[in-house]
């Protein structure tokens, strides 16, 4: 009876000490709240547990919510269940974390006071489409402050006439299937305006754009009716114009965003 007993106990005891090494696996394994990742254009900024970036909304600068309803269709509320569950990756400061009561009760996390967002068109990790959308919503840095300079482009040492070609191409190409939206000067309409905005720094960015549409905003795609070239010649065009000041794109640039 008592080796019996004793047997029962060991069993026991190896089963809650598995338990035990499971959790503090699971634990350890499981990615912090907030982390550092780099991104060509932008470089280190913050991105959330699923490895998505994380951006700020400029009107809430006084810490009061302004992304609701509709809003957050395209820009979703980074949130945790439990204040204690924060956690933070190498390079993050732990203090800066916290979180805000949204109106629907549930608990956003906040960094430097800005409540955080994850954005819909980021669907996978490195894409950083949201960076600078409407000039009111930016990556954030490891110290809590929107990131709103590109890393310096290295740039494209392109022939004057090489040059020249591209502009006047990409000229055309935008006045066929570019201008009624975003206006022949570039100034907006049903687009948004293209004169002086500063997201037109993320080449990769612009490519996708052109490439890929923006269904939400009523852009079409223009992958199958563009080739590369003519691609690479509008993107020229629209971050050569208008007081944009930005270096040509390639057609080369634009193969591996396909």
């Amino acid at each position: 009876m008592f080796t019996k007993r004793f047997s029962l106990v060991n069993v026991a005891a190896t089963v809650l000490v598995g338990l035990s090494l499971a959790i503090v696996v699971a634990q350890e394994g499981t990615s912090p709240t907030l982390s550092i990742a780099s991104s060509e254009d932008w470089g280190q900024h913050l991105v959330s547990a699923n490895g998505m970036s994380v951006y700020l909304y400029v009107l809430e600068e006084d810490g009061t919510i302004a992304c609701v309803d509709a809003c957050t269709n395209n820009w979703r509320p980074v949130t945790v269940d439990d204040a204690t569950d924060l956690t933070v990756g190498e390079g993050v400061a732990q203090e800066m974390i916290g979180t805000i009561e949204r109106p629907d009760g549930s608990l956003q996390v906040t960094f430097g006071g800005w409540p955080l967002y994850n954005f819909a068109r980021d669907t996978q990790e490195g894409h950083v489409r949201g960076q600078g959308l409407g000039q009111q919503f930016f990556l954030v840095t490891s110290g809590g402050t929107a990131l709103t300079e590109k890393v310096e482009e290295a740039a494209v040492d392109i022939e004057p006439e090489a040059l020249e070609a591209l502009m006047s191409t990409g000229g055309l190409t935008f006045s066929s299937h570019c201008a009624v939206c975003h206006g022949a000067a570039g100034l907006g309409g049903i687009g948004p305006a293209l004169a002086g905005n500063s997201i037109l720094a993320d080449k990769t960015f612009v490519i996708r754009r052109i490439l890929e549409g923006f269904a939400e905003h009523g852009m079409p795609p223009f992958a199958s009716a563009l080739n590369d070239q003519q691609v690479a010649s509008v993107a020229t065009f629209i971050r050569g114009s208008w007081g944009n000041e930005y270096s040509p794109v390639l057609a080369e640039e634009v193969v591996p965003l396909r």
